[in-house]
């Protein structure tokens, strides 16, 4: 199978950190991601499993998401999304917006019903969650993030949740998206935070606490992906940690995790990123 030889998006070297799941890591920009390239067959297949199947692993946003939009029921998103939507885009002069990664459509369906002047596009590489946000009436493609390149005009804010570390081509990814954005237009995004094994110190060899290849192929700190983004001429970039872990009062790990984020001692699960075009 053909492999990364170089950094997919520097170019510099790279050292293997991960000899079961085959990760490397950049000695420049830091990045850590999977050498092994796969097929968009492979990565289709993998995407149907996990959406579409019984009882599959992410099916709360293909079915139980989606089944509440359609009932009319109100639409959360979360508080870190949420925020970051309202100050990037519902609350300033913001005219369109191109998600990658879109789903059956949550978010769309959500700007829509806090503005539906704004011009909403989104991307899914899934089949059935495309056809879905058909269903909700969202203007959506069914591809890969490169249709962003046919699409009409340019854009205020791209936005991706958790999503950036499922792109194979993560270079063509940034080049794409720095041509489509408007003179000062934004990037926003979520994505698991690599540096949470830290919170493990008795972790298995190679285990990684986010979803292993070909699912997930990039991996992030806080740290890798502000160098990333500088690389590809973005300015501005401002990066939030999670800071306290999602909240499990029936488990005693909880209370201790949140006790060691208060003195700052916890690595939170996501980073959340702003980056701007200048």
């Amino acid at each position: 199978m053909e492999q990364f030889n170089s950094c997919k998006v520097c170019q510099d070297r790279i050292e293997l950190i991960n000899e079961k799941l085959n990760l490397g890591q950049c000695t420049k920009c830091k990045l850590i991601f999977c050498l092994t390239v796969y097929s968009q067959e492979q990565f289709v297949t993998v995407y149907d499993e996990l959406y579409n199947k019984e009882n599959s692993k992410y099916q709360r946003h293909s079915k139980i998401e989606f089944d509440q939009i359609v009932k009319g029921n109100s639409i959360n998103i979360g508080l870190n999304r949420s925020r970051l939507i309202k100050k990037n885009i519902l609350n300033t002069n913001c005219r369109s917006v191109l998600e990658i990664g879109s789903g059956i459509g949550l978010i769309g369906a959500y700007i829509r019903l806090q503005n539906a002047q704004i011009q909403y596009t989104g991307i899914e590489l899934d089949e059935e969650a495309f056809r879905k946000s058909q269903q909700l009436k969202l203007n959506t493609i069914n591809g890969d993030f490169k249709e962003m390149e046919k699409t009409a005009g340019q854009f205020d804010v791209i936005m991706l949740w958790e999503v950036i570390e499922h792109l194979q081509d993560l270079k063509l990814f940034l080049d794409l998206a720095y041509k489509k954005l408007n003179t000062n237009g934004k990037i926003i995004l979520s994505t698991p935070n690599y540096n949470k094994i830290l919170n493990y110190p008795n972790r298995e060899k190679d285990q990684l606490f986010q979803d292993e290849p070909p699912i997930h192929l990039n991996f992030f700190t806080a740290e890798s992906i502000k160098n990333v983004f500088e690389f590809h001429h973005f300015a501005n970039c401002k990066i939030v940690v999670k800071k306290f872990p999602y909240v499990a009062l029936a488990k005693k790990r909880f209370y201790l995790d949140s006790f060691k984020a208060l003195w700052n001692n916890y690595q939170g699960s996501t980073i959340y990123l702003e980056a701007i075009k200048k």
